[in-house]
């Protein structure tokens, strides 16, 4: 494996434009988050207990960027030694990423078993989070004990690809479950049928955006170690996995509007469907307007 050499192009400038994505994001987030609360006031406290969540990690996330840009660039102006050592505050991406991505995907698990009534297929899904959990954990554990850049990569090289490797296949098999149980709720009705077409790209494209970036963390990680392509991807990872569940919640709304105009039975066996496919049944639940 060949471990870059921490110049100023990859550290400074992975964390500049890593920053400058993460803010954007960011404040993508910050209107999802506001719309929700307002077009989704009947939902249950722990979703919005989740979305709070995740926004606060991702307001901290961006603080701790910012701060270990500072020390590089200001408090260490002009003393290239100290961008081979990392700070506190640049391992809080990793620990942002294992948190939003476990919380996500938890939510998606629970999806998952919310369609399929499957208490196995749930517990398998739960499974691969739970393990990318581990992994993540022990990554940061890792990460947090050498603060020197190299040699992290040296000594956690297989923790980070373990971990990437589950997070991103974890991503692809909620993706797949999910539309599978989508497409088998398919009812012969042109209208009907295209709003769960609808909901089976809504399903995917967040996911598959999100693995893709997982892996090509991965292969620049295991090849070049803390590159300017690795920290850029590591700095809005985090941002990704919410904006992902807040584009899931927001599109009830949507598919809502949909079913304007099909017919009464349409229109019962779709409101059944968005209703198996929000939050789950019970207090954590969305209430569907009749």
């Amino acid at each position: 494996m060949e471990v870059i050499h921490a110049t100023p192009v990859n550290i400074l400038g992975g964390s500049l434009f890593g920053i400058l994505l993460a803010a954007l994001c960011f404040g993508a987030l910050t209107i999802q988050t506001s719309s929700y609360y307002c077009a989704f006031p009947n939902d249950g406290r722990p979703v919005k207990l989740v979305v709070g969540v995740l926004w606060t990690l991702q307001a901290f996330q961006l603080a701790c960027s910012a701060q270990s840009l500072y020390w590089w660039s200001v408090k260490n102006y002009n003393n290239p030694l100290a961008l081979k050592w990392g700070t506190w505050e640049f391992s809080m991406h990793q620990i942002n990423i294992v948190c939003s991505s476990v919380t996500v995907q938890t939510f998606f698990a629970h999806r998952v078993y919310s369609l399929s009534a499957n208490l196995y297929v749930g517990v398998l899904v739960q499974v691969l989070v739970l393990l990318q959990l581990g992994f993540g954990t022990a990554t940061s554990v890792k990460a947090n004990m050498h603060l020197e850049l190299q040699v992290i990569v040296k000594e956690s090289k297989w923790l980070f690809v373990s971990w990437l490797a589950i997070q991103a296949a974890t991503d692809i098999v909620i993706a797949i479950w999910m539309c599978l149980l989508l497409r088998r709720r398919r009812t012969g009705f042109q209208k009907t049928d295209s709003v769960i077409n609808r909901m089976v790209l809504y399903t995917i494209s967040p996911g598959l955006v999100t693995s893709v970036l997982s892996c090509i963390d991965l292969v620049l990680f295991a090849k070049y170690g803390f590159q300017f392509g690795v920290i850029v991807i590591c700095m809005t990872l985090g941002p990704f996995y919410s904006i992902t569940m807040l584009i899931n919640l927001h599109t009830r709304k949507t598919l809502q509007a949909r079913l304007s105009t099909p017919s009464l039975f349409e229109r019962n066996s779709m409101k059944k469907i968005i209703r198996e496919n929000a939050e789950g049944h019970g207090r954590g639940g969305s209430r569907l307007q009749a």
